[in-house]
């Protein structure tokens, strides 16, 4: 990179500090932290879903296989998002929104009863880490690539950031990082993406030079045929509309119902439109860089890691351009990972400090001392996710960005999410239903697992069949005690905006 790419960092880096000072000035008590004062405006929330949404992940995993996988990619990322989304504008987002809760576990114990509640907030703690160290061993690829730098000390740095930019400014400073790097990549990616396509002489001659499967939207050979995308839409139906807590706090933050629909809405358009900017780089890598594809199928060739497609695409196409334009791409996909890293690590922090700690204290805690947990929890979590990169960093193999965040995915998130999110629609779902849904779901995952190493549509498939009968089957065997039941009316007559009786 040149001098100027690395004035372009700093001055970002910068405006990323005014960004987390002004946010911290809104962040004062436990409410502001962790759920922006539920007066987050539904376009804002919007963005912030959708740029929440993906991470350097997806410009570094996703990208490197869309480049040997061509349009079933999209269909495996864009589409799913977007279906996820028109689902959850009608019945999960203004579901969040009238909880008025700060964390999307604490609802849990109104619904089951507080065994379930803490249950689930340890489980999905414990099981996060190592999906948030891929996302940042992710944009640690992209600045080496960019920058020649070696990816400890990035992940490091990276991760040191990252954590004191949340601890500063909760919520609210994830939401204003979001809004600016989604305004930054927006531009800077139609300027990559326009340049690609007069490099290979359009969008209909680049599919004419690349193979005939590289159109198709289910593509076996390479690894995304039909049952993969279905089951994968499933999970990602279900950690888009709040199965990840990080997205569920968007939601719970806006303070009226219509406006979270509205969110929902306009998140799931963005996801269905703008990751073409990223893939067609990807697509197009091939014919720009055939040095490091074959020239039949297209796969990378021996020794090329494919996560570093979109970033060396990028940089190829921009290096010619004004100076600057590389140190800001690689800010803009920083501040992206970040601000789902960020996400994630302020919603565990929520949970822990309202579902687990204060859960635990019999008497009253104030909310200057629900107020520090969360911030020391914030603390101990960046930490966590830091030595999760490191060792993802350390294991073996190449492509881990893309096949490791899918599996890992896959199998945390279905048991977690389950009682969580079907609990808001099925009312006769019991507490021995979502506990036995949450470990019957997570003990099949690891048997099929053993059994079919590789297969992700028997073990994630299997795992969200196990949890859904165990679930939905107790609920119509099981009774819950008189009060129990009227505790579940009342709280339906609120999820529902029903006139309370």
């Amino acid at each position: 990179m040149s001098t100027v790419d690395y004035v372009v960092m700093v001055l970002y880096a910068f405006a990323m500090v005014w960004l987390a000072l002004i946010a911290s000035k809104r962040s004062q008590g436990t409410d502001a932290y962790f759920a922006a004062g539920h007066s987050l405006p539904w376009w804002m929330a919007a963005i912030s879903h959708h740029v929440s949404g993906y991470s350097a992940v997806v410009f570094v995993g996703f990208a490197g296989k869309a480049a040997s996988a061509g349009l079933s990619m999209w269909m495996l990322f864009s589409v799913p998002c977007f279906i996820a989304m028109m689902l959850g504008a009608g019945l999960w987002a203004p579901r969040w929104s009238r909880l008025k809760v700060l964390t999307p576990v604490q609802y849990l114990e109104e619904r089951y009863g507080a065994p379930v509640r803490v249950t689930v907030a340890l489980a999905g703690i414990g099981v996060k880490f190592l999906d948030l160290g891929i996302k940042l061993y992710a944009i640690a690829i992209v600045v080496q690539v960019a920058t020649g730098w070696g990816r400890t000390p990035i992940i490091i740095i990276g991760g040191v950031v990252t954590c004191l930019y949340v601890l500063i400014g909760g919520l609210w400073a994830t939401v204003l990082t979001d809004l600016v790097q989604f305004a930054v990549q927006f531009v800077l990616s139609a300027v990559v993406v326009t340049a690609v396509l007069v490099a290979v002489g359009g969008w209909g001659s680049m599919w004419q030079q690349l193979p005939a499967t590289h159109g198709d939207l289910f593509n076996a050979g390479a690894g995304i045929p039909i049952e993969f995308w279905f089951v994968y839409l499933i999970v990602v139906i279900l950690s888009y509309n709040g199965g990840t807590w990080g997205l569920a706090q968007r939601f719970i933050s806006v303070g009226d119902a219509r406006d979270a629909q509205k969110a929902a809405l306009l998140s799931g358009a963005l996801f269905l439109v703008y990751p073409l900017v990223i893939f067609v780089p990807a697509w197009s890598a091939p014919l720009i860089m055939p040095q490091f594809f074959d020239p039949l199928t297209a796969a990378p060739i021996a020794g090329f890691d494919p996560d570093q497609t979109y970033v060396l695409v990028a940089k190829h196409i921009l290096e010619g351009m004004a100076p600057g334009l590389i140190g800001l791409l690689v800010c803009s996909m920083f501040a992206a990972t970040m601000s789902m890293i960020d996400s994630d690590i302020n919603s565990l922090a929520a949970v822990f400090t309202k579902d687990v700690w204060e859960r635990g204290h019999k008497e009253p805690l104030t909310d200057a001392q629900l107020t520090k947990v969360g911030r020391a929890a914030t603390l101990v979590f960046g930490m966590a996710v830091l030595g999760s990169a490191l060792a993802v960093d350390g294991s073996p193999g190449i492509g881990k960005a893309f096949s490791q965040t899918v599996k890992l995915f896959a199998a945390i998130l279905p048991p977690v999410a389950i009682p969580l999110m079907f609990g808001m629609l099925f009312k006769r779902a019991t507490m021995r239903g979502a506990l036995g849904a949450l470990i019957g779901g997570f003990v099949t995952f690891f048997i099929l697992r053993s059994i079919y190493p590789d297969n992700f549509v028997v073990s994630t498939g299997g795992e969200m069949v196990v949890a859904c009968i165990i679930f939905f089957g107790d609920g119509f065997i099981s009774r819950r005690s008189p009060e129990k039941e009227a505790e579940v009316e009342r709280l339906f007559e609120r999820i529902e905006g029903k006139p309370t009786s």
